[in-house]
């Protein structure tokens, strides 16, 4: 699990070098329908996980994402028990639950995670009902009224 978040960290954001030479001409003869086609799906998927996440205790969404494949939300820790940070909660969450997230502490965003929605919906709303269950897991019970 370490060597996997490691490995999702490490990733950059841009294309590889030797790719860049290629966008072009790849751009040029893709299909319009390809462009739509994942426009659509990444609208959609920005929906779900906005609605999502709004009953999923512990973390806030305050912004909505609009052109991009991820999210970042908030992490409140006073509502967890045994959750040090956001990087013990992705670690506790991918051990647990076999969910990957990042961090924010590696985008300088301590406390903070990075959702990535840029997958089939079904995907989607699987991973986010299981970020649900282990919130709800490690719910603070002292503030379980404010949960229910």
């Amino acid at each position: 699990i370490v060597e996997r978040i490691k490995k999702y960290c490490d990733i950059g954001g841009g294309p590889a070098t030797f790719i860049q030479a290629a966008v072009p001409k790849i751009i040029e003869s893709t299909k319009e329908d390809f462009f739509r086609n994942t426009l659509k799906m990444l609208k959609k998927n920005s929906d779900i996980c906005y609605e999502k996440i709004e009953d999923i205790p512990c973390i806030n969404c305050p912004y909505k994402s609009q052109g991009s494949m991820v999210v970042m939300v908030k992490l409140n820790l006073a509502l967890l028990h045994d959750i040090i940070d956001d990087i013990d909660f992705c670690f506790k969450l991918a051990k647990e639950e076999s969910v990957i997230l990042l961090p924010g502490t590696a985008v300088e965003l301590k406390n903070w995670l990075r959702i990535t929605f840029a997958v089939e919906p079904s995907f989607l709303k699987e991973g986010l009902k299981r970020l649900k269950s282990f919130c709800l897991r490690h719910s603070n019970p002292k503030n379980n009224e404010l949960i229910d």
